[in-house]
């Protein structure tokens, strides 16, 4: 689970954001003021019916950005938007789809 200080509030408003999309999300990043970054995710209920699918999908994101926590650059708000094509993809593909994304964009150390 992400730290307190590294969630996104679900009121805050990103301003003038950047979108990346892969098969498996979309990106918007922002930049912000902040010593921390801070995520978001949200998973549309057509993607699954079911909250536990739901769930399990924000569960495997979450854990990838956790891992690569440490690696990313301070003060970037990221929402991702979950897509259909991430039901079913194993945790390593969408680890490295998420690595290059960040990686394309210089977002990591």
């Amino acid at each position: 689970m992400l730290k307190k200080a590294n969630r996104l509030p679900a009121t805050q408003k990103l301003k003038s954001p950047t979108f990346i999309k892969t098969p498996y999300f979309i990106l918007k990043i922002s930049r912000s003021d902040l010593a921390d970054n801070r995520f978001a995710f949200v998973v549309k209920k057509t993607l699954d019916k079911r909250a536990v699918g739901r769930n399990r999908v924000k569960r495997v994101l979450r854990s990838c950005v956790e891992e690569l926590l440490e690696n990313i650059e301070v003060g970037w708000d990221m929402l991702f938007l979950l897509e259909k094509g991430i039901i079913g993809v194993k945790r390593q593909e969408v680890f490295s789809n998420l690595k290059t994304t960040l990686d394309s964009k210089k977002l990591l150390k």
